[in-house]
């Protein structure tokens, strides 16, 4: 493997380049953290979906807004309430990424 810096050549297993100590590693990417549990997801949405919870927990803060703002002003109707279930299910079965783009682990 050769540095991305100064071209020098180096092992494969190598952290930093011997000649110049730049890192062999790619720069994380602001905003990427650790992957969230989809366990987790699943759980917060099967529970607290009607709230909008497992979206925010995944970082989804305008779609989690929604379904709370729908849930708390118009929770005394069904029809509205139904429909966030179902919205909340939906996702649950195929939301397999944060809003970052990091997979469920």
């Amino acid at each position: 493997m050769f540095c991305k810096e100064c071209g020098n050549q180096i092992p494969d297993t190598a952290a930093i380049c011997i000649k110049c100590g730049v890192s062999t590693e790619l720069a994380p990417v602001l905003g990427t953290g650790a992957a969230k549990s989809r366990v987790a997801y699943v759980v917060l949405g099967l529970f607290l979906g009607g709230l909008g919870i497992h979206n925010f927990y995944a970082g989804y803060t305008a779609k989690a807004g929604a379904q709370l703002l729908i849930t708390v002003l118009t929770g005394w109707l069904i029809v509205p309430l139904i429909a966030v279930g179902i919205w909340v299910l939906i996702e649950i079965c195929t939301i397999r990424q944060d809003a970052q783009g990091v997979q469920f682990s």
